[in-house]
C-alpha cells in the first residue's frame, strides 16, 4: 500500500503484526520483494544476531530475508518509560558480546514513549551506534556475503588483504591478532594497531590493501 501511495517509496522491511508469524511467512516476503524481517523476538530464537530465515522453518533451506529479532518492546508491563534503566543493562551487555539491540517503539502515546526513547539514546555511550533499521540491515548483509582472502608476499611482515562486496557498503572492519604498523589501499588503522577499517567498497569491485605488521 505504501508503495501504490507515496512516491518512490520501496519498501523492503517488514514486521508481523503482534509478531505473529505463518510458517510461510520467509516464502511470502521473498516473493512480495521483501529483503529484512523483525517478526521474531530475541527470547524467541535465542539470539541477538541477525541471521538468514529458514525458508519455510525446516532449517534445511536458507531464504534471502534476514532476521533482526526484537531485543526490546514497548507493549509490556510496566511502561516503557519505566524500563529504559533495564533496556539500557540490556544494550549495554549486547554491545560487550557484539550483539545489536533492535528496539522496537510503537507510534501510540508517541509523547511519553518519545521521550523515554531520547531518555535511553542520551545514556549510551559514545561508541555504542544508534542507526536506523534499513541502514544496518544493508551493512549487516553486506557483511555476511563478503567475499576475502588473504595473501602473503615475499616480506615476512607484510601480507595483502583482498575484498570485494556485492553490495555497496561503509565500514567493513577486520580484527588483527597481530598489530600493524601501517595498511594501504585507503583503509584506516585504528589507534590500538588491531583494527582495520575498509575504505568504502563498491558494488561488483575488489579492493586490496597492503598491511605491514610490527616487527
Amino acid at each position: 500500500m505504501l508503495d501504490g501511495e507515496i512516491p518512490g517509496q520501496d519498501t523492503i522491511f517488514f514486521r508481523a503484526g503482534h509478531l505473529r508469524v505463518p510458517q510461510s511467512l520467509p516464502e511470502a516476503l521473498e516473493r512480495s520483494g521483501y529483503q529484512f524481517d523483525s517478526s521474531f523476538t530475541a527470547d524467541d530464537v535465542l539470539s541477538n544476531f541477525p541471521f538468514a530465515l529458514p525458508r519455510n522453518f525446516g532449517f534445511e533451506e536458507d531464504s534471502k530475508i534476514y532476521e533482526f529479532p526484537v531485543t526490546i518492546e514497548d507493549e509490556e508491563s510496566p511502561s516503557f518509560a519505566k524500563r529504559v534503566p533495564q533496556a539500557l543493562e540490556v544494550i549495554l551487555a549486547n554491545a560487550e558480546n557484539g550483539a545489536v539491540s533492535v528496539v522496537l517503539i510503537h507510534s501510540n502515546e508517541s509523547h511519553e514513549k518519545g521521550a523515554a526513547e531520547q531518555h535511553l539514546l542520551r545514556q549510551l555511550p559514545a561508541d555504542i551506534i544508534k542507526t536506523d533499521m534499513v541502514t544496518f540491515a544493508t551493512f549487516w548483509r553486506a557483511r555476511d556475503h563478503l567475499q576475502w582472502r588473504m595473501a602473503a608476499t615475499s616480506m615476512p611482515a607484510q601480507v595483502v588483504l583482498h575484498a570485494k562486496s556485492d553490495d555497496s557498503v561503509t565500514g567493513i572492519t577486520f580484527e588483527f591478532q597481530r598489530r600493524i604498523a601501517t595498511v594501504t589501499g585507503g583503509a584506516t588503522l585504528s589507534q590500538d594497531g588491531h583494527h582495520v577499517v575498509l575504505p568504502k567498497l563498491e558494488a561488483g569491485r575488489s579492493v586490496s590493501l597492503g598491511i605491514h605488521y610490527l616487527h
